[in-house]
């Protein structure tokens, strides 16, 4: 089952209150507070429809990073609500523009790349991409956050294993746990390096999959990052 909203879906988040679309990690625990810069693109109704990351880019703190296809071409320019709390009713909400990466092909899910530029930046810690030195070789673990069913509006968190990558996609099957729909452009984490006590980052966005299994698009590339610093 593919991580994807139809287009009439996605025209009516953007005009008017949606029922959240089913589906969420599956296994893994509730994420608390563990990573505060994890938000959810919300409905009107207060509900989750999309997952992303606060990334740093050249103006700190505010830019929230999440996958072209939560809106579509439709939601270029669109003001949208985010909110970074364990639950979408406790945390700070924030008002940004929505902006899809150059080159978004919806067939193809190529450039499947989203950014949220914020109107007042959130006074949360963002965390930077990974720059693709890190080693995501075949049994490598990632950590995936998001929110959704069957805990609709709580931040949860499982780790994946790799098992395989290439230039835009990383493929991953569950560990602890695995994402499934809703959790889309919630970030795939790792810590650089395999040290603990490094702050972590992101290395791709959950995207596609059968919520045992994904296909998430890298955020690694020079186009990616050249995107987030010049939205």
């Amino acid at each position: 089952m593919r991580r994807l909203f139809i287009a009439v879906f996605l025209a009516a988040v953007c005009a008017a209150a949606v029922t959240a679309p089913a589906g969420a990690i599956v296994g893994g625990n509730v994420d608390g507070r563990a990573h505060p810069y994890v938000g959810a693109l919300i409905a009107r109704t207060g509900r989750p429809f999309c997952s992303g990351v606060l990334v740093a880019n050249r103006r700190p703190g505010t830019v929230f990073l999440t996958s072209a296809h939560c809106l579509g071409h439709g939601g270029e320019g669109k003001h949208v609500r985010v909110t970074f709390g364990a639950t979408v009713s406790s945390g700070p909400t924030y008002v940004g523009t929505y902006h899809v990466m150059p080159g978004y092909v919806p067939a193809t899910l190529a450039n499947d790349i989203a950014v949220v530029v914020f109107n007042t930046r959130p006074r949360i810690a963002a965390v930077k991409l990974d720059d693709g030195d890190t080693w995501l070789g075949r049994g490598a673990a990632v950590t995936t956050v998001g929110y959704g069913t069957p805990h609709i509006g709580v931040r949860t968190s499982a780790t994946e294993v790799v098992t395989g990558s290439g230039s835009s996609w990383l493929y991953l099957k569950a560990g602890s746990g695995n994402s499934c729909d809703a959790d889309s452009g919630g970030p795939d984490l790792v810590r650089p390096d395999a040290d603990d006590s490094a702050a972590p980052e992101v290395v791709a966005l959950t995207d596609q999959g059968s919520c045992s299994r994904d296909q998430d698009y890298r955020v690694t590339s020079a186009a990616v990052r050249n995107f987030l610093n010049n939205p």
